[in-house]
């Protein structure tokens, strides 16, 4: 089963995710990535970020290839 890696970046920094998730398939790391998207915004939601547009969510593969890069508003960016 693949594993899929979600990376937090704000465009300056990023937040790597060393563990990763095996997932069925690209389609099931999207879902997931829609999933962790909204719960880590819930979760920094208490706290004074509130400007969003320059956070994202990276996924990479095993190959530490991006196959999807999604912002806190849930819009894909590739």
């Amino acid at each position: 089963m693949p594993r899929f890696f979600f990376h937090l970046t704000d465009g300056e920094r990023t937040f790597t995710d060393a563990n990763g998730v095996e997932l069925e398939s690209l389609a099931a790391a999207r879902r997931h990535l829609i999933t962790h998207t909204r719960e880590l915004r819930g979760a920094f939601s208490d706290n004074e970020i509130h400007d969003w547009s320059k956070w994202a969510v990276i996924v990479s593969n095993e190959r530490n290839e991006t196959v999807q890069k999604m912002g806190f508003s849930l819009i894909p960016r590739i």
